[in-house]
């Protein structure tokens, strides 16, 4: 049997990904600030990634 939800515990979509691009850009402030990683390092690599996951998406709706 299905358990029912507590409407006091969901989410919307808008919540979680506000919440999830909060911590992501927390964590990559501190990384620069601590001097872990370089303010162009990141850029470089959030670009580079950036790109893989359009080409992903690209390729995914390709096959579709």
């Amino acid at each position: 049997m299905a358990q029912q939800l507590d409407p006091n515990e969901i989410v919307t979509f808008k919540e979680m990904l506000m919440a999830n691009s909060v911590m992501v850009d927390a964590l990559a402030q501190l990384l620069i600030e601590k001097g872990v990683i370089g303010e162009k390092e990141f850029v470089r690599k959030l670009k580079k990634v950036q790109a893989e996951y359009q080409r992903m998406s690209y390729k995914t709706r390709e096959e579709a």
